[in-house]
């Protein structure tokens, strides 16, 4: 897929970039460890509450129920460059549907933290209309000998 920002979605991109490395830094000086994020321009029960749902959240508070998601970005920690970026949960694909248009675009993001800092090696680009028929599956055993670069 060829990937085509539109000056808004690079402009989220660098927002969410700059982020993650704030955020990891925090959570690492406090010995947490990497994890998923999500950034952008509910009455559902679940066991857990991913970081679509918290993003979601926020504008909800802030704006209205009737605001609407232009682009969101999922920020995935990785332990290298993967085929493929980690989709949205069905929880956070119905989320961000609900808050949402057919027409959403979704930006998947890996990011790699080595030794001199993070890096975002790729970037996938969808419309959440596009993300159903694709199930949240993440890989067993990605984390299993990882070792910082």
């Amino acid at each position: 897929m060829d990937l085509e920002l539109t000056a808004d979605e690079q402009k989220l991109v660098e927002y969410a970039k700059q982020a993650v490395v704030q955020y990891n830094q925090i959570r690492h000086a406090n010995g947490g460890v990497d994890t998923l994020y999500s950034f952008f321009e509910s009455n559902i029960g679940v066991d857990c509450i991913c970081g679509e749902r918290h993003a979601i959240a926020n504008m909800v508070l802030q704006e209205s129920y009737t605001s609407k998601i232009k682009s969101i970005v999922v920020a995935d920690s990785v332990p290298e460059v993967q085929p493929e970026g980690t989709p949205p949960c069905g929880n956070c694909r119905h989320v961000i549907w609900r808050h949402g248009t057919p027409d959403t675009c979704v930006i998947l993001m890996q990011y790699i933290m080595g030794k001199s800092g993070w890096t975002f090696p790729k970037l996938e680009k969808h419309l959440i209309k596009d993300l159903y028929p694709h199930p949240f599956n993440p890989k067993p055993g990605l984390w299993d000998n990882f070792q910082p670069k």
